[in-house]
């Protein structure tokens, strides 16, 4: 099914996108969102609106990423934030947007100073007969996360653009079987040229079949098709870019399982094979997939797990959304990572939570060489609700990463955070 792709060199002239277009993005919808907002008793006596204000203390050990045994920047990050969502339901339809602004000011190191910023809308529709679906666009901006350019510090501000537009089309075929189309189309861009070799553009179209069980398990098939471009992956002359192009082809199988409604598993088994123009250090072929198990016991105590192998665009995108974009991640690289979080309820006011989550790279570069990089973060965290309106929430914990490879290198951070949020709904 699958073959290798015709491989060529293409030259690529390439204008970074300005600076306001990207500011023009998120603080315009923001604004337009909390003007809607505030005559959201129009909408429905149920204020179909949120709209929060909030202020964070951020403190970071390691603001650079810096290896092991060299010298290490701390700081104190404030970060004041202003939120907000909107929702309707028009007959059979259900149309949402939502928005959200940071100011980002750094104690020591004010050059990292910042506005972060993100956006999503998006419609869930469907008709009389057996046609439904969605269509979502979401975007988010942010400071680029350090560490993750190879073995090189960087110590520049760097923002990352993300863009997700995607839609699904699926159609019913009796009671329990259907179709589903998709496309989705992704963007990742930054501000600095230490960066360039890391965006990326990429169309992601898909088709594939579902078929429910008498018990609640539904499983499906289908396939993948990703064409990917990253435009400046090299640069042989000034302002003349050579740009890597990908193809990317999956056979999906698929599977999810609700065994009772204090538990839901969802499972994705693929074989994929990835092949690049340029990029040759980045072809793949095996196997990838994801597998995550909702799982709640009781009323106070409430568990997720995720386990997944898979490119680092591909686990971005998977759950990429304005309220919770993914970090930085190196987008060609193979990536087989192990989380699991828990929440419990101490009191109906007192929240208690943590995360783990563990992490191995495969890394190689164009000269053949080839390494691994294992990564381990962890928090633990307690949130207050003195009034329905008010969340006071506080966490800490360590991001920690070895390696024995030239290709990367190890560094550890410790991180904690305190937040005072108000909403209004």
């Amino acid at each position: 099914m699958f073959h290798m792709p015709w491989k060529s060199t293409e030259i690529d002239v390439v204008t970074p996108l300005p600076r306001h277009t990207i500011l023009s993005t998120t603080i315009w919808p923001l604004m337009t969102l909390v003007a809607l907002g505030a005559s959201g008793a129009a909408w429905s006596q149920e204020r179909p609106w949120t709209v929060g204000v909030s202020q964070t203390v951020r403190y970071d050990s390691n603001v650079f990423r810096t290896p092991r045994g060299t010298p290490a920047d701390s700081d104190i990050e404030s970060i004041t934030g202003l939120d907000g969502r909107l929702r309707a339901r028009l007959s059979r339809q259900e149309a949402y947007v939502a928005a959200g602004a940071g100011l980002h000011r750094y104690r020591d190191n004010d050059s990292l100073d910042h506005v972060s910023g993100r956006f999503e809308t998006g419609i869930n529709w469907s008709t009389v007969e057996r046609l439904s679906g969605t269509v979502r666009y979401a975007q988010s901006r942010s400071l680029a996360a350090f560490g993750t350019a190879g073995a090189q510090v960087i110590t520049e501000r760097a923002i990352e653009r993300a863009e997700l537009a995607d839609a699904t089309v699926r159609y019913g075929i009796g009671s329990r079987s259907a179709l589903q189309a998709g496309w989705a189309h992704r963007r990742v861009d930054y501000s600095i040229t230490e960066f360039e070799d890391q965006e990326y553009r990429q169309t992601v179209t898909s088709l594939g079949f579902l078929h429910g069980l008498e018990r609640p398990l539904t499983l499906g098939v289908g396939v993948r098709y990703t064409r990917g471009r990253t435009p400046r992956y090299d640069e042989p002359a000034p302002g003349v870019f050579v740009a890597d192009r990908s193809t990317r082809r999956d056979l999906d199988f698929t599977a999810t399982w609700v065994p009772s409604g204090l538990s839901t598993i969802n499972a994705r088994l693929s074989a994929s094979e990835e092949d690049h123009s340029q990029a040759e250090e980045a072809d793949f072929s095996g196997l990838t997939g994801s597998l995550s198990w909702d799982y709640q016991p009781s009323g106070r105590l409430s568990f997720n797990t995720l386990l997944e192998r898979d490119t680092g665009s591909e686990s971005r995108f998977s759950r990429f959304t304005a309220d919770s974009p993914e970090t930085s991640v190196e987008s060609r690289r193979i990536v087989t990572s192990a989380q699991v979080g828990a929440r419990y309820a101490l009191t109906g006011k007192i929240n208690l939570h943590a995360r783990l989550r563990e992490a191995r790279t495969s890394l190689r570069d164009t000269a053949g060489s080839s390494g691994r990089e294992n990564a381990t973060a962890y928090v633990v965290g307690i949130d207050y609700r003195p009034a329905r309106a008010w969340l006071v929430a506080c966490e800490a914990g360590q991001e920690k990463r070895s390696t024995g490879s030239a290709l990367s290198y190890s560094y550890q951070a410790t991180v904690a955070q305190c937040l005072v949020r108000l909403s209004l709904d």
